[in-house]
């Protein structure tokens, strides 16, 4: 799998660009995505795919520039209601081209990409899985988890994260901050290592 991630937004987002035999995705275009276009020009990679783990703004600001390029937008249709909300848009959110939901699969060259239904933080938050590598948007980060109170449900939250602890996934790429492993979140994230009660947070 070839990576790149750029930080993009008001939000400082990870936005990331995987690609494979001159075919490209992105995973939450957050802001003024002219680097990542400019990057795909000079790298000769064609983009396919847009992919946004969730609908809040700061993970779909920059998918219409990139649809414009000829790719494809992806979203859960559970969180299309939610990008209109929290950013004063001066033109209509973006239109996605199909869904993202469990089991839908992606290829990009001669990788195959997943969507892992990872509820919580949103209700139609749905990661990518690739190989062992997990791009959870704003579901889990490194050291913590996703904010439920913007669309979301807590309990919803605290049933994806006990799935996500059986996976067989061992590097963790979160929407925002650093990358992280699974099981590194297993042993020192209080909401995974049962610090953190189900009455504490």
């Amino acid at each position: 799998m070839n990576l790149r991630t750029f930080v993009l937004g008001p939000l400082r987002t990870n936005c990331y660009l995987i690609w494979d035999k001159e075919e490209a995705l992105v995973i939450d275009p957050g802001g003024d995505p002219s680097e990542v276009i400019a990057f795909l020009r000079g790298s000769g990679l064609r983009l396919k795919y847009i992919v946004s783990t969730h609908g809040h703004f700061d993970h779909v600001l920059g998918v219409k520039p990139l649809k414009r390029i000829g790719a494809k937008f992806l979203i859960n249709f559970k969180d299309v209601d939610l990008m209109p909300l929290y950013y004063d848009w001066r033109e209509l959110p973006p239109e996605p081209d199909d869904e993202l939901k469990d089991g839908t699969e992606i290829r990009v060259g001669d990788l195959t990409l997943m969507g892992i239904s990872t509820p919580g933080h949103t209700m139609g938050s749905t990661s990518i899985l690739v190989g062992q590598s997990l791009f959870t948007g704003d579901t889990l980060f490194k050291g913590t988890v996703g904010r439920y109170d913007l669309g979301g449900d807590r309990d919803t939250l605290r049933v994806t994260l006990e799935k996500i602890k059986t996976m067989n996934v061992v590097d963790v790429f979160p929407g925002h901050g650093d990358r992280t492993t699974l099981q590194d979140e297993v042993r020192s994230n209080p909401f995974l290592n049962g610090v953190l009660g189900p009455d504490d947070w």
